[in-house]
């Protein structure tokens, strides 16, 4: 994981979204590669080509790799940390021309970095940083790992899709969820027979925050085994679906490794480990996320 806990302290940038699907348009595919699970879009920052990581756990519209997109040093605004333990260290800059997948986008006259440069070994020299949650936030989209394909939909201010929403058929799980400034779709959860908070992160491959005591009650009900470094759910339910066999990574709470800026409670954070083999439609205005069978007509090429 490598989205930053700045605690708002680069809250001087616009967080404006960044007009990924223009006028006139009720949709829009965009292709990504996949790089340790993430979604990695083509992009072009200054003319210069690289990729950005779609991840919704950034608040902010754009998040740049300030090296690797070649940008000037900016004004430095604050240190933090990332959930992976490297200083990160945000500066702000006067905006750079900036292409998403062909197309110019409408950026903040100011816009944040970070030197992310120990993310290249995973990511390679020319990712650029991050497309966060507020450039995908005005519309619906499709996430299918299937055809590595982002498929921006425009909905009315209600949330209804402008064109057909999937067929029932189709529909594996769909949950409503609350979103705070600054989080990720946050909805409930059963873990086993365990009622527990969840999000959705993009750019997370899926982790799960638990206390002591709720490990061992979970290990002795079997809701959960160890294999190898990772915790394995054995079953988890949500949106009227049960998932089985899921592979998250584990932190305990308010240990060393727990970032979160709000500790104490159990909670898990489903990511693209999940969403690598779980096709979604996230639908921000209508404050829903719906699971979809692999082979539903929906995720199609239009």
């Amino acid at each position: 994981m490598v989205a930053v806990w700045l605690g708002g302290l680069a809250a001087q940038a616009e967080d404006l979204p960044g007009d990924l699907l223009p006028a006139g348009m009720d949709w829009r595919e965009i292709p990504f590669e996949v790089v340790d699970l993430k979604p990695l879009i083509a992009v072009s920052v200054n003319e210069k080509p690289g990729r950005m990581m779609l991840d919704n756990g950034t608040p902010e519209a754009l998040f740049f790799n300030r090296d690797a997109a070649g940008l000037s040093p900016g004004d430095f605004v604050a240190q933090g940390e990332a959930a992976s333990g490297q200083i990160i260290t945000v500066h702000l800059h006067d905006a750079p021309m900036v292409q998403i997948a062909g197309l110019p986008v409408t950026t903040p006259k100011k816009v944040p970095s970070g030197d992310f440069g120990f993310t290249e070994t995973m990511f390679g020299a020319d990712f650029f940083g991050f497309i966060g949650a507020p450039s995908v936030a005005p519309y619906a989209f499709t996430l299918d790992y299937g055809r590595n394909a982002l498929t921006l939909l425009r909905t009315d201010a209600d949330g209804v899709l402008q064109v057909p929403a999937p067929a029932a058929a189709d529909v594996v799980a769909e949950v409503a969820f609350s979103i705070w400034p600054g989080e990720q779709p946050t909805t409930a959860a059963l873990l086993g027979d365990l009622p527990i908070l969840m999000d959705v992160d993009t750019g997370d491959s899926g982790t799960i925050y638990l206390r002591p005591q709720t490990r061992a009650a979970l290990l002795a009900a079997g809701a959960i085994r160890v294999e190898g470094d990772a915790l394995v759910l054995s079953r988890l339910r949500f949106g009227g679906a049960t998932f089985t066999d899921l592979v998250v990574q584990e932190i305990e709470v308010d240990g060393p490794k727990d970032t979160r800026p709000s500790h104490h409670s159990d909670f898990l954070r489903l990511g693209a480990a999940f969403l690598s083999t779980h096709p979604t439609l996230w639908n921000f205005p209508a404050g829903t996320i719906t699971v979809l069978r692999p082979d539903s007509s929906f995720l199609a090429a239009r």
